[in-house]
């Protein structure tokens, strides 16, 4: 598979990732109190953006020179942190990548693919 439709791949792969986040918000109830107690909620969530770091990390670099405006290493530190268990999972910060973050990451990538097909 040529870097391009790996590329592309990819991106839906991560789209799919943004939106099973949304999707486990609204199945939980988008509540940071039931977050911050649920242990399947919080490990849910978590392991979309792991699975988001995992793809964003085998990106080619043409492509992640081309879209520098994606946080690349933010989003592999975070993927490292949730797999490698550096210190605690702080979950007010999962909350808010997941809320505010992931949906400009999404909308990003969407775009992105549109000009690439």
């Amino acid at each position: 598979m040529d870097r391009t439709k790996r590329d592309i791949s990819i991106l839906g792969h991560i789209i799919k990732h943004c939106s099973e986040i949304v999707e486990t918000h609204e199945t939980f109830g988008d509540s940071y109190e039931i977050f911050r107690k649920s242990k399947p909620y919080f490990k849910a969530i978590s392991m979309d953006l792991l699975q988001i770091g995992e793809l964003a990390n085998h990106l080619s670099k043409n492509f992640q020179e081309k879209y520098r405006n994606i946080p690349y290493s933010a989003i592999i530190t975070l993927r490292n942190i949730v797999t490698h268990g550096y210190g605690e999972l702080d979950v007010e910060i999962v909350w808010a990548t997941s809320h505010e973050d992931t949906p400009i990451l999404q909308k990003q990538c969407e775009e992105i693919l549109a000009a690439m097909r």
